[in-house]
């Protein structure tokens, strides 16, 4: 159903009474607006504009929010009509209307009227027995009322009624599936979002890994490199030793060899010398 400004007056009227409109129009169209505002526009009394809004709060038609006043300290509500509420209202009142023509219609096909001549008063058989069939205003003789055309136009109205109910239902179907389906599609795009982000992480961690595991290869590289580089140069250091070594040996030898052949030149000249004295020892004697 199309909310109309017409529509709603004649919803709202429904609550208020005629005396409200100037209120319902000033509410139309309009979000947040103060009771002062509404009292101001309207002429009404702030007491008056108060207990209006209340009746239409009290069924569900309107809703407010409060704001504190930081310069007079007391609290100002602002009002704003909810129109998914002004739809159920319309509906439950022509369900109620419904109920009561249904009832109506009952009647009228079951009980016997009796109408005065000029149409003013209209009772049923057992009310018109007690009058003994005269008008309780005029005493004029009461007849019987043909009410054919009366059950006819109720039954129109009745048609009419659920039909229009019929089509308030659909469109209020319509309107739960459209949110339901928008409801859904929110939930399957917040549900891919996810799921993309979820990807999107996933990817940032094997890169992450990917990276590690590279610089970790690198670092191992460098690490290898470094030890094979450090063991060349142990072994390159271990060689001189031992090379420094052997040359040392070498001379240390030399040195022993010469040595020891200075020691036997020495004994040799010390044992020549002391045969020579012992040769002119005896040729001293033999003289």
């Amino acid at each position: 159903m199309r909310l109309t400004k017409k529509k709603i007056q004649e919803i709202l009227v429904s609550i208020v009474g005629e005396d409200g409109l100037p209120l319902i129009n000033d509410l139309i169209g309009q979000e947040n607006i103060s009771e002062f505002d509404l009292a101001e526009t309207t002429g009404f009394d702030i007491k008056v504009v108060r207990r209006l809004l209340y009746l239409l709060y009290n069924q569900n038609v309107i809703k407010f929010t409060r704001k504190k006043d930081k310069l007079k300290g007391w609290y100002i509500y602002y009002w704003t009509l909810v129109p998914d509420n002004i739809r159920f209202n319309y509906y439950k009142v022509k369900r109620e209307l419904l109920v009561r023509l249904e009832a109506q219609l009952e009647i009228e096909e079951k009980e016997v009227f009796f109408i005065s001549p000029n149409g003013g008063v209209r009772l049923n058989f057992d009310d018109a027995m007690e009058y003994d069939f005269h008008c309780p205003e005029t005493g004029e003789l009461m007849v019987q009322d043909d009410n054919k055309e009366r059950i006819a136009r109720i039954k129109r109205k009745i048609k009419e009624t659920q039909d229009e109910l019929k089509l308030l239902l659909e469109q209020r179907k319509a309107r739960r599936t459209a949110i339901r389906e928008r409801a859904e599609a929110a939930a399957i795009k917040k549900k891919a979002a996810t799921r993309k982000k979820a990807a999107k992480k996933k990817v940032t961690k094997k890169k992450a890994t990917k990276k590690k595991v590279t610089k970790k290869k690198v670092t191992k590289k460098k690490t290898t490199k470094k030890k094979v580089a450090i063991s060349k140069k142990k072994e390159t250091t271990r060689k001189k030793a031992a090379k420094k070594k052997v040359t040392k040996k070498k001379i240390t030898k030399k040195k022993a060899v010469s040595k020891k052949k200075e020691t036997t030149r020495k004994k040799a000249a010390k044992k020549q010398v002391i045969k020579k004295k012992i040769i002119k020892k005896k040729v001293a004697k033999k003289k």
